[in-house]
């Protein structure tokens, strides 16, 4: 029997993000973007690939993981067998992997606006992820102040490709906040200037796009201007894919930890197509594969065990 050991691609992972001329990832620090920026932007990008814009990218990873250990993963339903990992956001096979089922928890969150703070860190700070936290909080306070409610964000810190410092992409979920407050309150909070917009596209294509310079995207570059990398994306992070205030990941009404969300919406995704994982050494593949019944035992016990594991942060 020949075993077939691949990447899992499920359908999730397809298609890239278009780039969003008139939501810069850069902007200029001096002012605000204007009229003539954005469609001299989008006249620039007309006919180009995301390869050629101003956007952190990743290398192409390396076909297993190299921490791995001897055993695979099984797929029970289909016996398609899969290199383990380490899972680690260290490693950089299990990073891209690890920013996809984060974008698959953004996603089961429901954002429903997207924003861009321009300039949340400065180039000659030090520790740049802990400036840019203290001034989304202090935007935050501000607009509580103002006496909006900010809602719940979730957002990943980018350096500006021009060295000019770090700029902030956040989704939000809660209620609606007003450009011209937001911009006070991004002047009060010292977070540059804002573009806040309601998200008119659905889905998973929001969550990757904040998580792009990790690999979320699900796709490699050919060809790209180098301004940053899967590694230094995590550095600038802290080692985080991304950041969040208390109550982002909320389902049915319950906070739950982003663990949990993630396996919530995994569990959400393979709804109408079931599937059952499990670690088994090489050797035994084959031997799990032929025999039916085992097999079926096996399915029935992973099942279980992932509705114990759903019932236990419910």
């Amino acid at each position: 029997m020949t075993i077939t050991t691949s990447q899992p691609r499920p359908a999730w992972l397809s298609g890239r993000p278009d780039h969003i001329p008139s939501m810069p990832c850069c902007p200029p620090e001096a002012g605000p973007i204007t009229d003539q920026e954005v469609a001299a932007a989008r006249e620039r990008l007309r006919g180009a690939s995301l390869a050629y814009t101003d956007q952190p990218v990743t290398a192409e990873p390396p076909l297993i993981c190299p921490r791995a250990g001897q055993k695979v993963i099984l797929e029970l339903y289909s016996g398609v067998a899969f290199p383990d990992r380490c899972r680690a956001n260290g490693c950089p096979y299990c990073l891209p992997i690890n920013a996809r089922r984060r974008a698959l928890a953004i996603t089961l969150a429901a954002p429903e606006r997207m924003i861009r703070l321009s300039w949340v860190a400065r180039s000659h700070e030090e520790d740049v992820c802990d400036m840019a936290s203290i001034r989304i909080k202090r935007t935050r306070q501000a607009l509580r102040r103002m006496g909006l409610d900010p809602g719940e964000w979730c957002w990943t810190i980018e350096k500006n490709p021009k060295e000019t410092g770090y700029h902030a992409h956040c989704l939000q979920v809660g209620g609606f906040i007003p450009q011209d407050l937001l911009q006070e309150g991004c002047r009060r909070g010292g977070a540059g200037f804002p573009d806040i917009r309601y998200i008119r596209r659905k889905g998973i294509w929001t969550s990757r796009y904040g998580l792009k310079g990790f690999g979320a995207d699900g796709y490699g570059l050919k060809s790209f201007r180098p301004n940053g990398n899967a590694a230094e994306a995590l550095a600038i992070n802290n080692g985080r894919l991304e950041h969040h205030t208390p109550s982002f990941y909320m389902l049915d009404g319950e906070v739950l930890k982003v663990r949990d969300m993630e396996r919530a919406a995994v569990a959400a995704l393979n709804a109408d197509n079931p599937k059952a994982f499990l670690a088994v050494r090489r050797e035994d593949v084959e031997r799990v594969i032929a025999d039916l019944d085992l097999r079926h035992r096996l399915i029935v016990d992973v099942n279980q065990r992932s509705v114990n594991a759903m019932r236990a942060f419910r």
